[in-house]
């Protein structure tokens, strides 16, 4: 007989995975009723625009695409509540996944990603006691879906969408749940803190090359921007802060003429000014604290908007931001010298190369005598997490391009000469900074 199942998924630095299923059991049973040897967990990955068992690869370099199917690793089986807490008795059974590539709620590169559907069936191998004394429970079968568990996507509205300046765009927007902050902010062991203001601030993040299109599930979660909503980030930036982030239907480098172009210039420039104004005017922001970052094209974008608007971002994030040195004229660098900016970058960036953009913009603005412009410069860029590690155990390396894996932890910290940033004589990180700044300042 068939039956229902869920899955719980998380965000992690390559991406969105499943990291447990949970069945919903006809009985409840004890916690030593349940073992590894219980049930067979098996999973077809599917491309929901051809419906068809997706062909992927397990990593970055593997150099062979195969068919996204098969019996996926499980960690561990117990019984649990609901949400997937073990528990002592329970009528459900989780099954704890790792990060594979049967786990993956996505699939693609740097240039584009794909959402994929994960239909499981979850077959049971070893009987289960009944409800009465004697009684057996076998011939489950879990193979539909009753939906899924994501609590990092908690606060976050993927549906929405406009037409900015012309362009029809679909973006994500994090709203904090001022009254659950309050309550935490009052409670605090260390101190009870003031409730937050009406007005927040708010952070635009403008993703990369490869979470575009029109589906902002995909912008926020095919890579990390879920980060930007961590109680974490949150408390750095004042306590709470919105989060937007819009989703270009091309490339935010389209210059109208070529999708990436190196030109400096884009179609989407004015279309994302509008798209931030509407949701200022609809949402308690503070004017005085909105904040502009994004990742690789994303980073782009936000030269693009604090050289178009100098005068509306208290401060920018550009991340391995291909906006090339050699088109940015003194009029640009007379602009951007006067405000708030730390780059992120590394040395080993093979796609876009730091010498033509990141360095000779920092130091071009730091000759014209920008005072707050900073730049974390990796050498390379590996796990800082534990998360991940390489076959020898130490932490993963990253191609060098993805810098926003350290950035939505928190991580940078540092100036280009390894010095740390300061502000009013103490040590901060780069949300720490970002938080700190006001436009009128």
């Amino acid at each position: 007989m068939g039956a229902t199942y869920k899955t719980l998924s998380v965000a992690g630095d390559m991406g969105a995975w499943i990291r447990k299923v949970i069945v919903d059991l006809p009985v409840e049973v004890g916690a030593n009723d349940v073992d590894d040897a219980s049930f067979g967990v098996y999973v077809e990955r599917i491309d929901p625009e051809t419906g068809e068992v997706a062909l992927s690869r397990e990593h970055h370099g593997d150099p062979v695409a195969r068919p996204s199917k098969g019996y996926p690793t499980v960690e561990a089986a117990y019984v649990c509540d609901e949400a997937g807490r073990p528990a002592d008795r329970g009528s459900h059974v989780a099954f704890d996944l790792i990060e594979e590539r049967l786990s993956k709620r996505f699939d693609g590169n740097v240039m584009g990603t794909k959402r994929r559907i994960a239909n499981y069936r979850i077959t049971q191998l070893k009987a289960l006691p009944g409800s009465e004394p004697g009684e057996k429970v076998v011939g489950l079968v879990f193979d539909e879906c009753a939906g899924d568990i994501f609590p990092e996507l908690e606060g976050w509205d993927t549906t929405g969408f406009g037409t900015f300046d012309g362009i029809d765009m679909h973006y994500a927007l994090f709203s904090p749940d001022v009254q659950k902050v309050n309550a935490r902010r009052t409670a605090s062991p260390f101190g009870a803190k003031e409730p937050l203001p009406q007005k927040l601030p708010l952070i635009v993040w403008l993703h990369g090359a490869g979470e575009g299109g029109d589906d902002p599930f995909v912008t926020i979660c095919g890579n990390k921007v879920t980060g930007l909503s961590s109680e974490h980030v949150q408390d750095v930036m004042g306590g709470a802060a919105y989060v937007l982030a819009p989703t270009c239907p091309t490339y935010w480098m389209d210059d109208g003429v070529t999708p990436i172009a190196q030109t400096n210039v884009s179609i989407y420039t004015k279309a994302v000014k509008a798209c931030v104004d509407a949701v200022v005017a609809s949402h308690d922001i503070d004017p005085d604290r909105i904040y502009v970052g994004g990742d690789s094209n994303g980073g782009f974008m936000t030269m693009r908007q604090i050289i178009d608007y100098p005068d509306f971002y208290a401060a920018a994030v550009p991340a391995c931001s291909p906006f090339y040195s050699r088109n940015v004229t003194d009029e640009y660098l007379d602009r951007l010298k006067g405000q708030h900016i730390w780059f992120v970058h590394s040395d080993d960036d093979e796609i876009v190369d730091p010498t033509q953009t990141a360095l000779p913009i920092y130091h071009r603005l730091k000759a014209a005598g920008a005072t707050d412009v900073h730049l974390t410069y990796y050498d390379h860029v590996e796990d800082l997490s534990g998360r991940y590690t390489d076959d020898d155990g130490c932490h993963l390396r990253h191609m060098g391009h993805m810098v926003w894996v350290p950035l939505y932890d928190d991580y940078p910290k540092t100036d280009l000469d390894g010095s740390r940033v300061m502000v009013d004589g103490r040590p901060v990180t780069v949300w720490q900074w970002c938080g700190l700044q006001r436009k009128s300042q």
